[in-house]
This record gives C-alpha cells, structure tokens and sequence, in this order.
C-alpha cells in the first residue's frame, strides 16, 4: 500500500522524479542496442550495475550511513533484484532479435499485469479511470507492435513479453519492500550489487566482455546504463513508490515507451508508420490522464 500520510507536493514530485526515471529509461534500450554491437547481455548487466554499485557505495561511506542499516537494505534488496535481472536478461536477449521499439513498447504490458496482480490479491480496488487508461495504453501498444496474432511475434517478442511479467512483479516487489527501507539509497544500491553479481555468474559462459572494443555510442550507452538508468532511475523508483500506489507507477512508467521510440527513430533511424506514431501518442494520452488524476485514484483505493 502506498503512504496515506503523503501531502499532494510529494505526490507532485513524485509524479515528475517518475517521468524523468521513464525518460533514462527510454534512452536505455538505446544504449543496450549500442552496447549489445561488442558485449554479451550478461556483460552488459553486470558491468552497468558495478558502475552504478560503486559510485552508489562511495556516496553510503560519504554519508556514513550505519552498518545495520547497510545489513538491512543488503538483505531487502535480494528478491527484488533476482526479479528484476530475470527482467532485465530477458529483455537484453529479446534486442538481440527485434527492434528497441517493439521491445519497450512490449515490455509495457506490465501495466495490465501490475493492477490484476494488486487487485486480486485484495490490496487495491481501482478506480476506473485506472482501467480507461490501460484499454487506451493496450490499443497504444497494438498500434506500435503490429501483430495480427501471437504467432506474428518472433523470439525478440516473445522473450520481452516473458521480461514484461517479471518487470509487473518486480514493481509490486518494490513498492513492498519500499515501505519497509531505512534508506532509499542503500537499498537500490545493493539492489545494483545483486543484479552484477548475478550476472558475473554468466562469465564463464559467454563471450565479448572487452570493454577495449567499445566505439563512442558504446561508451554513451554504457555510462548512461550505469549511472541514468541504474543509479538514478530505481532510486527514483524506489523513492516514488513510498508515495504513490503500484498501479498509477505501473502507467506511469509507460512514458518509457514513447520516451524509447523518439530515441530509436532519431538515434536508431527506426522508421514509424502513422498506426505506430498514433500508438505513442494514445499511451502518452493514458499517461497524461492518470497524472492529472492521481488524487481521484488515491482516494477511491
């Protein structure tokens, strides 16, 4: 459950630090597509998240933040961690055979996932301006991916729709264990140490870790992955979801999309067709509607 205790400036800010958090993760699917020309997904991950782990540790003995606490959060941070590289695996391999826009505007499917979960487990009751929202974000998504059928979605689709369940779960994850921190901070650091050690376990495995082959946009992509989409995104993340319930989060972070699809046709020179461009802005219509309407949503679970 989210904070009932909340004012509407922290929900305000809430809502923006979760837009910004969407458009750092937009821009990474580019950066895992620039990335994914010279290192293995494994290696993507785990190097982007040591980055993101150790600037986040110096900041922890800056602040001498006390060793129980660090114990706690370490401990806190697990699960949601194992989900949320499951997540990221899946949807890194997926890239590997279909676009960046057909992947993130995939990946968002969680947010049917995320209020079904909730609602079936008792937590929430939506109000329906909620489901308005995520019939315009499915017709949005329809657009964007083109498929008549499931048979039409290659290994890409599939394996991002896999990555679209375990990102509905790491949210509901989050917005427990949210509630639950002594340090926002320390707790999606660690949730950074997990997610690299986990990946480090590939090493042996796989081949391409040379950073030495890395051009310019790998370096972009890479250090953008490190420091915006890991270090600064789930902080934010982890900091909204104190406030804000996991279904509003949920639409929220559907800005990922539209965010990720301008990137790709400027950066990636992925071409739309009017259907796909009428789809990103159906999911930016979903978007703008629930953050206007948050209070009505907040009061009604």
């Amino acid at each position: 459950m989210k904070n009932l205790t909340s004012t509407p400036a922290e929900r305000s800010r809430a809502l923006i630090e979760l837009i910004f958090a969407g458009v750092l993760w937009g821009f990474g699917f580019i950066g895992t597509v620039w990335c994914l020309q010279f290192l293995s997904p494994a290696a993507i991950l785990s190097y982007r998240f040591g980055m993101a782990f150790l600037a986040s540790l110096i900041i922890l003995i800056f602040r001498k933040v006390p060793l129980a606490i660090l114990k706690n959060e370490l401990r806190l941070a697990f699960v949601p961690a194992l989900i949320l590289w499951l997540c990221l695996m899946t949807q890194t391999f997926g890239l590997k055979y279909t676009t960046a826009t057909n992947s993130t505007f995939i990946t968002t499917l969680y947010v049917v996932i995320v209020p079904l979960l909730h609602s079936l487990s008792g937590q929430e009751k939506l109000h329906w301006l909620h489901w308005f929202c995520v019939f315009l974000a499915l017709l949005g998504t329809g657009f964007i991916v083109q498929v008549q059928d499931l048979s039409e979605l290659n290994w890409g689709d599939l394996l991002t729709l896999i990555c679209a369940l375990f990102a509905a779960l790491h949210i509901l994850l989050i917005g427990q264990r949210a509630l639950n921190t002594q340090n926002d901070f320390a707790l999606n650091a660690f949730q950074a140490f997990w997610i690299c050690l986990f990946s480090l376990l590939f090493f042996p495995f796989s081949e391409k870790w040379d950073l030495s082959v890395l051009n310019d946009k790998g370096w972009i992509g890479l250090l953008v992955l490190g420091f915006g989409s890991s270090l600064i995104a789930f902080y934010l993340q982890v900091r909204s979801q104190k406030i804000l319930s996991p279904s509003v989060v949920s639409l929220l972070f559907l800005l990922e999309s539209p965010a990720a699809c301008l990137f790709a046709y400027w950066l990636l020179n992925e071409q739309l067709s009017s259907w796909q461009w009428l789809g990103a802005g159906l999911i930016l219509v979903a978007c703008g509607l629930i953050s206007l309407k948050t209070e009505a949503v907040e009061h009604s679970v």
